[in-house]
């Protein structure tokens, strides 16, 4: 008898175990489902968007599962003759395992969520991926439409102001529009392309692109001296106030106060050096970029984290800037007043560079996307791409210099690292496909963000590729999965009700 209860203790702790380790693998698994699928349904909706079709945002908020373990033990001793008996005790066990997974799909189409994805992203979220160590290059295709650059030629005015829209699908008529590879002159090579190729050049000319958060200091009463009980009360009562809201500065060598109210919420500077000031003090050779409202840009905004804010320049708000618009692509002789502005710039022009307080002046803006406008940007650039490569395989002849997938250089004019890593592709290498969907009867790949060594390549009898770029098309949908989760609300996440049938 002790025999049988120590069998049956042992299957019953065993059973113990056996849930553990099956609780163990099933999350796991079920926490693979969801990498792949949601990463699958972001490619679909980029694929739509390519396509011009509407968007479908999905999400599975829930995968449930029910494990059901059941064991019985019997004993069988049976009553034979005393001597002589052929029959033997009997033992008998029997296991059951039940596993019953379920899971919701929830469509995301409420009225708060298409609010959310049609607004433009606050300038913090592109700040949390530049200070995460997103690519420069890759922040500036992604999270910006547009870029428009502003000459101010005199004190006074005139003021002339031009705007590149970074949209690859409009680049695709004027490319295949021209005979022959461009062989003028630098100054003249604007004049044939596209908004978005002179996108990308000026994408690498701002190397040192970069972001500051601050707060702005208005001042509400200064020059305050403490010469009463009664002033010193009150001091004492302005400084029991909320330091994030209200702040006293105490001037020492003036014995006085001043009071200043902080902003309520930080702001955030998008800046690069420009090589061309002279170096000095801090604010020497920083430019600041104007993005999202209208707010006052100054060059403290890029280094300080309490920028104080004086009255308003009038005059410099009066001057309306003209717009000067692109006569459109053509084989030119001098360059037009749009490609001038742009030439000055980055600095393809020979114009010597103007002094900090010289005249013309150039600043930059920049148009920041919503999360559906990302959607819809990479959908264009997956049709550029697709065209751009069938118009170089269709003309060989013309010697274009077009990189299909876009690439963040080309390398052969300037050799700087990264220069050939691919932003986005959906055909990558079969050998380091990372997941693989089906689209319209046709496959897709997102590759790995780095290729494998030449040694695995052999082993998996994969085609030989040396150059060693890297693919962020992976690191693209990690960025999409956070925005999209960002505008997602407590609505939109519904479960499915349950329903009890008695008899």
């Amino acid at each position: 008898m002790q025999r049988v209860l120590a069998v049956g203790l042992s299957i019953l702790l065993s059973g113990c175990g056996l849930g553990s380790m099956i609780i163990k693998s099933e999350s796991v698994s079920f926490g693979d489902t969801i990498e792949d699928t949601t990463n699958k349904l972001l490619v679909t909706n980029v694929l739509r968007a390519r396509d011009k079709a509407p968007l479908h945002f999905s999400d599975i908020p829930v995968i449930r599962e029910t494990i059901t373990q059941s064991a019985s033990l019997s004993f069988l001793n049976p009553m034979g003759p005393r001597l002589g008996s052929t029959q033997r005790d009997i033992l008998t066990g029997v296991g059951g395992l039940i596993m019953t997974p379920s899971f919701d799909i929830n469509h995301l189409h409420s009225k708060e969520f298409i609010s959310g994805i049609t607004s433009a992203i606050d300038p913090k979220i592109v700040k949390y991926w530049l200070d995460r160590g997103l690519d420069r290059r890759i922040v500036l295709l992604l999270f910006f439409s547009a870029v428009e650059i502003t000459e101010t030629l005199a004190e006074n005015g005139p003021v002339n102001t031009i705007r590149i829209t970074n949209s690859p699908r409009e680049a695709v008529d004027v490319i295949k529009a021209r005979a022959q590879a461009f062989d003028g002159p630098d100054a003249l090579r604007c004049d044939t392309q596209s908004d978005f190729e002179r996108y990308l050049k000026l994408l690498n000319t701002l190397r040192t692109f970069f972001a500051n958060s601050y707060k702005e200091r208005r001042l509400l009463a200064g020059g305050l001296k403490s010469r009463t009980d009664a002033d010193g009360r009150v001091l004492q009562a302005l400084t029991t106030l909320d330091s994030s809201k209200v702040q006293v500065v105490y001037d020492k060598d003036n014995v006085t106060y001043s009071l200043y109210s902080l902003s309520s919420e930080p702001k955030v500077a998008f800046c690069f050096y420009d090589d061309a000031q002279a170096a000095g003090r801090p604010s020497r050779n920083l430019e600041v970029i104007e993005s999202g409202p209208a707010s006052a840009s100054k060059k403290n905004n890029c280094f300080q984290s309490v920028v104080d804010i004086g009255p308003e320049d009038v005059a410099k708000r009066a001057i309306v800037p003209s717009s000067i618009l692109f006569p459109g692509a053509a084989a030119v002789k001098e360059a037009s007043g749009f490609c001038g502005i742009y030439n000055r710039f980055t600095g393809t022009s020979q114009a010597a560079a103007a002094k900090p307080t010289e005249y013309p002046k150039l600043e930059l803006k920049l148009y920041i996307r919503s999360v559906g406008e990302i959607f819809q940007f990479l959908g264009d650039l997956l049709h550029y791409q697709d065209e751009v490569r069938k118009h170089v395989d269709a003309n060989p002849r013309f010697n274009l210099k077009l990189n299909s997938p876009i690439t963040f250089g080309y390398c052969g004019d300037h050799p700087e690292p990264g220069c050939d890593d691919i932003f986005l592709r959906l055909d990558g290498d079969p050998c380091n496909a990372r997941f693989t969907l089906a689209y319209r009867d046709q496959e897709y790949r997102v590759a790995n963000f780095d290729p494998p060594g030449g040694a695995s390549r052999q082993g998996l009898q994969c085609r030989p590729d040396p150059t060693p770029r890297k693919d962020h098309t992976l690191e693209i949908l990690s960025v999409l999965h956070q925005l999209i989760g960002l505008n997602k609300f407590a609505t939109d996440v519904k479960s499915t009700p349950s329903v009890h049938v008695l008899p």
